[in-house]
């Protein structure tokens, strides 16, 4: 027993020796200096206080309705913290930890050397020279335990602690230690700080609590895991009592306060929990950790390891981009597996994504799959899963580039002809979808009709270059790679790899805001614990087409919708307001795409089986779009595309597609791009076809002959195609519908015009129904499989 105890004072002579030394220099410090000899890392413990960057929940925020922002979710590792500033924490509250732990926090230098002295002599077997409810170490020391997870038991460890404490309290004032230790200490149930503990306890912001709740919380820091409330109750209560006690004796609240306190019973209400906490993330949440972890590996470069650290304990304000009830919406259709995502192949279900963003980028709501979301971080394929675009890469890779250039304009003629030596084996193609090619076309036909010839030329004619760099610089589709430069992939979408849904609305968006490319972006900003920027979203663009284009764009795309041989049609009726769209189909109906823009936001779907297969039910990413986005819109007040240029239109001639000459007869209105050198129509009317394409009339009746000799002898294909005007998509069951199972694109009303010579003027009489099936899939398909893939 002597021994021992000489061996203890000896200690604590020499711990009181060191640390009077250590403060001689701790002394001469000013408040907010840095140390030159640091050798306990006092600089850095003071600058993660300072900086608040210690273990922080990050706080995900929505706008509500009214345009305020509040909390939505929070995201957090194996500690849930979120900081409150010391003006914002009631005085009850700090008093309670004071008047438990520290009772002389504001008259000590951060260590209480009565209470440190009696507790190593109570180390001592029967010794108990100053027994009480406070242990032996200060707020200060607690604190520095808590920033620099020091815990090791042993002397060593409690004479770095003073040192310290010492020190750091000549460095930053007794508010900000305060501050920083009621957000920093655990408090039971993965807790650590007084904000989330009210949030969590009693469903209450900290500076609404009681002076009884104080009590309760201040009474679980002894041991968080035996005197937490919601398990713990009875021992939470005797410490309680033990609090409020010691709140009184040291004259911090009334007599009165003190009974009231009391007598007031505790009402656990952690109801709160579930509206922050999730289990399962959605995939708009999963999208968003994503982008952040990728934000914060370039500005950092770190390691993928560390950004999601940083994610999660950080501490972020992160202002979302998502709008519940959209995501709700969204998540209730693709819940409803009966009704829109029934068929199945060898037990595999039918997949399907969608993205919904605003008009700079911002995105609104995103699904990655079919079904109820069980696990996080889990497939996304609407960021993740590339497929092949199919006939919605027509606009994005032929029509646009070519109209912004001058190459074509609105009312441009091109003829519906094969191009020579298309397929490997020299043979002249692509194959229709609607069975024959039909001579002279305005493009605003061929892209409501979906030609595949047509996107072909243009992309031929403007050079497979231009075309890839404008898609992969301009639009950032990135999964583009260098064997798809060719005709199939860029007019068709016959791509290596594909488009996400994510990608295609960001590129698709550029027709509805005046030609503006935004990266497609989950947050409007990021900020740190203490309010720096972190992140801020692009509210700019980059203009990528001019605005007249875009507006030319957006009134061709809408004929895909109210135009009657439209293949887009069954959307038309989500709303009373416009919407231009694009579908695509990819070679044997593998994939199914519905992209279209409205006044308020654009969206993609796309539809089909993860390992391929054919889809039946053609309308399946229509009906998805179009149940979707008639519910977003429900409530919306109706407006127009307001970022559009106006556009006056000007007389063309109808056989050439060019501004009115003297010589010219058969005139219409169309609409020309300013500044851009329109060609006037010189008259010769019957020996122009198209400065596109040079292949004689015949090539192009021979092959319709060929095509409906074909047709002919497949009288029987159980293919049908819906013609009615009044069709609706979203109604329409597989096996009929606006698409043909055996062609590639969306079958709608086609049009025989045997007189290759005159402008596309039909009448309801015209419109025939060519037999689908009488093309095989292969040689129909507007997305070439590779094998077939050649660049003319």
């Amino acid at each position: 027993m002597d021994k021992l105890f000489k061996k203890t004072s000896l200690i604590l002579v020499a711990l009181i020796i060191l640390s009077s030394f250590t403060m001689f220099f701790a002394i001469s410090k000013s408040k907010n200096d840095t140390l030159k000899l640091d050798f306990f890392s006092c600089n850095d413990i003071v600058d993660t206080i300072s900086n608040l960057e210690m273990n922080m929940t990050s706080i995900v925020y929505v706008q509500n309705e009214q345009g305020v922002w509040e909390e939505y979710q929070r995201l957090h590792g194996n500690e849930n913290r979120i900081w409150i500033g010391i003006d914002k924490i009631p005085e009850n509250l700090s008093n309670a930890f004071i008047a438990i732990e520290d009772q002389r926090f504001f008259k000590h230098s951060g260590v209480d050397w009565k209470r440190t002295g009696a507790a190593f002599i109570n180390w001592l077997p029967n010794v108990n020279i100053l027994s009480g409810n406070q242990g032996g170490s200060t707020l200060t020391q607690q604190l520095i335990k808590n920033v620099t997870e020091d815990n090791s038991q042993d002397a060593g460890r409690k004479f770095r602690e003073i040192i310290r404490a010492l020190t750091i309290e000549k460095m930053i004032s007794k508010q900000t230690i305060l501050e920083a230790y009621l957000n920093t200490i655990s408090l039971g149930n993965g807790i650590c700080g007084v904000q989330v503990a009210a949030n969590y306890y009693f469903n209450k912001d900290v500076s609404e609590l009681s002076l009884s709740e104080c009590a309760v919380i201040a009474a679980i820091t002894k041991n968080p895991s035996a005197l937490e409330p919601i398990n713990h109750a009875e021992g939470n209560e005797k410490r309680k009592q033990l609090v409020l006690d010691s709140m009184y004796e040291q004259k911090m609240i009334t007599y009165d306060e003190y009974l009231d306190a009391c007598k007031e019973k505790t009402v656990i209400d952690n109801s709160q929990k579930g509206n922050f906490e999730k289990e399962v993330n959605s995939y708009f949440i999963d999208a968003l950790i994503d982008d952040l972890i990728s934000d914060i590996k370039e500005k950092y470069d770190c390691s993928n390891e560390t950004a999601s650290a940083m994610v999660y304990n950080r501490g972020y304000k992160i202002y979302a981009s998502i709008n519940p009830k959209i995501q709700n919406t969204m998540e209730e259709v693709y819940e409803n597996t009966n009704r829109y995502f029934s068929q199945k192949k060898n037990g595999e279900n039918i997949q399907s994504s969608m993205t919904i963003m605003d008009y700079q980028g911002h995105i609104v709501g995103i699904v990655g799959g079919v079904g109820e979301k069980k696990v996080n971080r889990s497939f996304n394929r609407a960021t993740s899963a590339p497929r092949q675009p199919g006939s919605t890469m027509k606009p994005l890779g032929a029509y646009t580039p070519a109209l912004d250039t001058g190459k074509i304009y609105y009312s441009s003629v091109i003829k519906d002809e094969p191009l020579e030596s298309y397929y490997p084996d020299g043979k002249p193609g692509p194959k229709e979808w609607y069975g024959y090619y039909s001579g002279n076309m305005e493009i605003s036909k061929a892209i409501e009709r979906s030609a595949n010839t047509i996107p072909c030329h243009i992309v031929k004619s403007l050079g497979v270059d231009v075309s890839y760099k404008f898609l992969t610089e301009k639009l950032h589709l990135n999964h583009l790679v260098e064997s798809d430069k060719n005709l199939s992939s860029l007019a068709l979408g016959g791509c290596s790899y594909g488009v996400t849904t994510m990608e295609s609305a960001a590129a698709y968006a550029i027709f509805g805001n005046g030609g503006k490319y935004f990266e497609p972006k989950t947050y409007f900003k990021v900020e740190k614990a203490n309010g720096e920027i972190e992140f801020n979203s692009d509210s700019v663009g980059t203009q990528v087409i001019k605005p007249d284009t875009a507006t030319l764009m957006n009134k061709l795309l809408q004929g895909v919708v109210y135009g009657y041989q439209g293949t887009g049609r069954g959307i038309s009726g989500y709303n009373k307001m416009k919407v231009y769209a694009k579908t695509g189909t990819s070679s044997e109906s593998n994939d199914l795409w519905m992209v279209a823009g409205t006044p308020y936001y654009v969206g993609s779907v796309w539809y089909g089986f993860d390992n391929n297969g054919t889809v039946y039910n053609q309308a399946g990413a229509a009906n998805v779009w179009k149940a979707v986005m008639t519910e977003v819109h429900k409530d919306l007040e109706y407006k127009e595309f307001e970022s559009l240029t106006e556009i006056e239109p000007q007389q063309c001639c109808k056989y050439t597609g060019k501004l009115k000459g003297d010589k010219c007869y058969y005139c219409g209105d169309s609409y020309f791009i300013s500044g851009v050198n329109n060609e006037v129509c010189d008259g010769n009317h019957k020996e122009y076809y198209s400065g596109l394409t040079s292949s004689s009339v015949s090539s192009a009746t021979s092959s319709k002959k060929e095509n409906t000799t074909s047709s002919k002898t497949n009288k029987n294909s159980s293919v049908t195609t819906s013609l009615s005007p009044s069709a609706d998509v979203s109604e329409v069951s597989s096996g009929t519908n606006h698409e043909t199972q055996s062609a590639t694109e969306d079958t709608e009303s086609t049009l025989d015009n045997t007189d290759n010579s005159a402008p596309i003027t039909p009448t309801q009489s015209e419109i025939k129904t060519p037999d689908a099936s009488a093309v095989s899939k292969s040689e129909t398909s507007n997305t070439v499989s590779k094998a077939e893939t050649t660049e003319n």
